[in-house]
């Protein structure tokens, strides 16, 4: 068999492991975790051709024994490094420190063969360049990818290279096979991370619109009926009771929304708010004006919108001191109205800004403004 045929033939496999990993780079951990080790198994059926020549050659007994058994070790400790090791891909642009030590194993058992293949050693250049490119750091692969080309140029130029141009072709190949898939597998951790990230803010913000607005109303509403329950104390102690009663109901309804808000489950629709609103309003002496049917608003939307009814009821109860409050039901439209002080020249708080984003969630636009009648108006509208 012609020496320059049995060492281009590896060639053929090497680039694969990185090929299967871009099959799905949506989740390299896991996948590499389980299979990575498998694929790299497939390929190790190419060092058939440095056990061919060691078959083929003249050496003595002895030595061929020596040349099946670097071999063999060159297989598992090959095939030990990414069943050890392929988890931590893509993982950073340094690899994983500890992965030098099978890949310095694989150096000196090729180093060894040297006497025993001579030429044929290069062989075992397409698995130092793979190894290199998928466990070790972006820079070692460069170095590996630079040694083994020169080695592969020192074999071919004192040939003539015509019996080498293929394999060369090929090294070049799997080099920048390598390099654009790492950079891809890298590039589509980064990107998951990114959009961890963004999902965790995503969650954090939400619960503080939630906390905001259920601790809010809640403790408005409470703060209303403690203020009513003292002044029925020396008049009539048995509404003050009624009110007391309803201070604790209150207290409880927070607390389960609350742990409701942290669990993400927390649901209510925009009649239910409606209704909690209008005897929040009640209590306060806000005398409440409605027009429309809160049930003939869709499902999609009604969450969102009990949401901005709370938060704006609640500023209403807390800052209006209003006397009216207009609350205003149509198809594609939801507004709330008051007689009372405008936030006109105001700084935007929390509130008013969870009141917009709650909005832009939902497909709708959210307008706060100067109220026809004195007050502020929130409108919120969606085709």
């Amino acid at each position: 068999m012609d020496p320059s045929l049995r060492a281009v033939r590896p060639l053929g496999g090497s680039p694969v492991p990185g090929a299967a990993v871009s099959a799905d780079p949506g989740e390299p951990d896991a996948f590499w975790s389980r299979f990575g080790w498998l694929l790299a198994a497939v390929w190790v059926v190419f060092l058939i051709f440095p056990v061919l020549s060691i078959a083929e050659s003249t050496l003595p007994l002895p030595a061929r024994v020596v040349g099946y058994g670097l071999v063999a070790a060159f297989a598992a400790v090959y095939l030990w490094g990414f069943f050890t090791y392929s988890s931590e891909l893509g993982v950073s642009v340094s690899g994983h420190a500890r992965a030098w030590i099978p890949f310095g194993a694989l150096l000196a058992i090729t180093a060894a063969t040297l006497p025993l293949l001579g030429a044929d050693a290069i062989s075992f250049g397409p698995f130092l360049i793979s190894f290199a490119a998928y466990l070790l750091s972006v820079r070692s692969m460069w170095i590996v990818n630079a040694a083994v080309l020169a080695a592969a140029l020192s074999v071919a130029i004192p040939a003539g290279l015509g019996d080498y141009v293929f394999l060369l072709g090929l090294l070049v190949v799997l080099i920048v096979v390598n390099a654009v898939n790492t950079t891809l597998i890298r590039r589509s951790i980064a990107d998951d991370d990114l959009r961890l990230d963004y999902a965790l803010l995503a969650e954090q913000e939400r619960m503080a619109r939630d906390v905001h607005d259920v601790l809010g109303h809640s403790l408005t509403a409470i703060g209303l009926k403690a203020e009513l329950a003292e002044r029925l104390l020396d008049s009539d102690m048995e509404a003050a009771r009624a009110e007391l009663r309803q201070i604790r109901a209150l207290n409880t309804e927070a607390l389960e929304s609350i742990r409701a808000t942290v669990g993400g489950l927390r649901r209510t629709s925009l009649a239910q708010e409606l209704a909690s609103v209008r005897a929040a309003l009640d209590d306060a002496r806000i005398r409440a004006v409605l027009t429309g049917n809160a049930q003939e608003i869709d499902p999609v939307r009604s969450t969102a919108l009990s949401w901005i009814l709370r938060e704006a009821a609640t500023n209403v109860l807390r800052h209006a001191h209003a006397t009216t409050c207009w609350i205003h039901i149509a198809p594609g439209v939801l507004g709330i109205e008051d007689d009372g002080d405008s936030l006109a020249g105001s700084a935007e708080g929390h509130g008013i800004r969870g009141m917009r984003e709650r909005a832009r969630l939902a497909g709708a636009h959210c307008e706060i403004g100067a109220s026809a009648h004195g007050g502020t108006r929130v409108a919120v509208s969606w085709a």
